[in-house]
């Protein structure tokens, strides 16, 4: 992705951040509430260790930060580390941090069969 412009935030997929792992000499990226961080130079500084955080490196670590026993401060050592965030297709939570609802697409009406029609088609095939 190429660099943004003043005042842009730089947007990633979550292939983008699966290929930052932290393994063979790759940076270590993180997703956090649809923000992504390279956590690369944080892994010696760690206080559980690096090892931790190459567990999460390369997904999106949300549940497994918000599990652990993170200090109050832990959200503002991160923040040194945002890069970007997630591209608006991928993002999973609101500007508030809360999950967003799944929306279900209904089927169109012409595709749609009652309870009933599935139930005799079957018993007459």
């Amino acid at each position: 992705m190429g660099t943004p412009a003043a005042g842009e935030v730089s947007r990633y997929t979550m292939a983008d951040v699966k290929g930052r792992n932290g393994r063979n000499g790759a940076p270590a990226w993180i997703v956090y509430k649809d923000s992504v961080y390279d956590v690369t130079k944080y892994l010696s500084e760690h206080p559980a260790g690096g090892d931790v955080i190459l567990e999460e490196a390369g997904t999106d670590a949300t549940k497994a930060f918000d599990e652990s026993a993170h200090t109050p401060d832990a959200k503002q050592i991160m923040a040194k580390f945002k890069i970007g965030e997630l591209v608006e297709e991928e993002k999973r939570y609101d500007a508030n941090g809360k999950k967003k609802k799944r929306v279900v697409k209904a089927e169109p009406e012409g595709n749609r069969r009652s309870c009933m029609s599935i139930i005799t088609c079957g018993l007459a095939g």
